[in-house]
């Protein structure tokens, strides 16, 4: 299975894992890798990061194999008790494939680095330890992330019974006012993701949305001009009873944030 041997792969895969941009004929896929740095170890992954994963991902990305790659920081959690120090994430258009030894070593040529493959993992592997590895469907996707900008990630609680339900409450109500949130200045992005590997209702969230913002200050704003907003964007609406069957449709599992440190995308 794809999916299957994706996973058993992860562990090759520093710069590989991936998500996706929404496309007309198909939403495409992503994956998000969780990483645990080494004790110490910060100033050198930094470098490592730009040394190595970052010219690894443009190389990929000019040849057509992945059309962006994220490096991603926790801000908060921080510390021993944060599962994740950084998140790694890779856009394909398609079903993520197989990243194994010999697709990183034509992913090292192609990056004009002389190191081996073993060398690459091997290095990786003394600075962080790979936590998880997830698969995830692209729903639709709202602006254009840049370096700099902080990725509020809110992991939902759903059932499969409320799944369409609640995809469609957020394709409805919630999309309109993040591209409100856009026009405004407020946020620079949105995206609604459908948890696809691993699976199960015994799982703490099957879905995932992310408010994109342009800064920290931004993040923990008032936005005194909401009701206004939601008012003008869905005139046919009530706010109080919109919003108290989104709470029935999902439980807000946690929410995390992070800082875009690094990114690699196609050009238009």
């Amino acid at each position: 299975m794809r999916l299957t041997r994706l996973l058993a792969a992860a562990a090759l895969a520093v710069a590989c894992l991936a998500t996706a941009h929404s496309q007309t004929t198909s939403p495409g896929y992503h994956t998000v890798a969780c990483f645990k740095l080494k004790p110490d170890s910060s100033a050198a992954f930094q470098k490592f990061a730009a040394d190595e994963v970052h010219k690894i991902a443009q190389g990929r990305v000019d040849s057509g194999e992945i059309t962006t790659f994220y490096l991603l920081r926790a801000v908060f959690p921080q510390g021993q008790s944060a599962e994740c120090d950084y998140v790694v994430v890779t856009l394909f258009s398609s079903m993520p494939h197989v990243f194994g030894h010999e697709e990183l070593s034509a992913a090292i040529r192609k990056s004009g680095m002389s190191i081996t493959p073993d060398d690459y993992i091997n290095h990786r592997n003394a600075l962080a330890t790979l936590v998880s590895a997830e698969v995830f469907q692209n729903q639709t996707f709202v602006g254009v992330a840049k370096k700099g900008d902080y990725f509020q990630v809110n992991y939902m609680r759903v059932s499969d019974a409320d799944m369409g339900e609640y995809l469609a409450w957020e394709k409805k109500v919630w999309k309109p006012l993040a591209e409100a949130f856009l026009s405004d200045g407020k946020r620079t992005g949105w995206s609604l993701n459908l948890r696809v590997m691993p699976a199960g209702a015994d799982l703490p969230y099957q879905a995932v949305t992310v408010d994109i913002f342009p800064s920290l200050d931004a993040v923990f704003a008032d936005d005194p001009q909401f009701v206004d907003r939601f008012r003008k964007v869905h005139p046919d609406m009530e706010l109080g009873t919109t919003f108290e069957q989104y709470e029935k449709l999902r439980a807000r599992a946690s929410v995390r944030l992070f800082e875009l440190e690094d990114m690699v995308t196609a050009k238009p």
